[in-house]
């Protein structure tokens, strides 16, 4: 049924019938228009509201969530983690290359950000900036629209084990490390020294990485790895993990010599 010259559009706009679907889209059109107040990224989508709407055939719409939210959660989630002002402050241009072996991963970084294809490793020295150039890179592809997922290695694979003794959940969670589009895991088998001086991760840690790192090999997910180990010794470490971080990080590992100058934290400390 048609309803001739009444306004039925609660934006002040006349039409000269009801038209369900019309209808829908206008109001679709209109809450698309409005421009949101979320920061940390630029969305031309949604403007910054973090959702859209589509227009229904009865005259309602449907208002879904935008894709640049799973963006915004991987910021704020690397923020929470201690990487504080990553859109802002974590960038390539930041990263100080003083020192030809700087400008040599940093350029190494960017090429990768550029052309992701297989996997990228930095590893060695720590304080060498490994997590400020993976962040960069990481930066990089989330501004460019790519779905990113930030694993603090300590932080994470604890919650991981808190789980163990459920099954079902810890294989839930497991999900959201394997099967990201582009994984960071930042520090990777990093722990604390034992009494005898050793780094040797538990066997829990050694079985996990495993079940992330072979699901993402034999898909191959692109993967961005920072850690304090050398291909060598991840390979000690368990070598079904390592060979298959080191095969697929070919033409893109990036091993830092271990050498207090290179440790940017300890600049500055005068000893007497």
């Amino acid at each position: 049924m048609k309803i001739d010259k009444v306004n039925l559009n609660p934006f002040g706009r006349s039409v000269p019938s009801f038209d369900p679907v019309e209808y829908g889209k206008i109001k679709a059109d209109s809450i698309n228009k409005a421009v949101g107040n979320l920061t940390g990224y630029d969305c031309p989508k949604c403007l910054n509201r973090g959702n859209y709407a589509i227009p229904k055939e009865d005259g309602g719409v449907s208002v879904l969530e935008c894709d640049c939210m799973k963006i915004r959660r991987c910021v704020q989630k690397m923020e929470a983690s201690g990487l504080r002002e990553v859109i802002r402050d974590w960038t390539f241009e930041a990263y100080k290359d003083a020192e030809s072996w700087q400008t040599t991963i940093k350029q190494g970084a960017m090429a990768y950000a550029d052309n992701v294809d297989g996997w990228l490793l930095f590893c060695g020295q720590s304080g060498s900036g490994k997590t400020h150039l993976c962040t960069a890179v990481c930066r990089h592809l989330l501004l460019a629209g790519e779905e990113v997922r930030y694993m603090p290695w300590r932080q994470d694979i604890r919650e991981l084990k808190g789980i163990a003794k459920e099954p079902a959940t810890q294989a839930e969670a497991l999900k959201k490390y394997q099967e990201a589009p582009i994984l960071f895991i930042d520090d990777l088998f990093k722990v604390s020294k034992a009494a005898d001086g050793s780094c040797v991760p538990p066997v829990a840690d050694v079985n996990l990485a495993f079940d992330i790192i072979n699901y993402r090999y034999t898909k191959r997910l692109a993967t961005i790895i920072s850690t304090e180990r050398s291909p060598a010794e991840l390979v000690d470490i368990d070598e079904a993990t390592g060979g298959r971080i080191v095969e697929m990080a070919q033409g893109h590992t990036y091993c830092i010599e271990k050498k207090p100058g290179r440790n940017y934290r300890l600049r500055g400390v005068v000893m007497v």
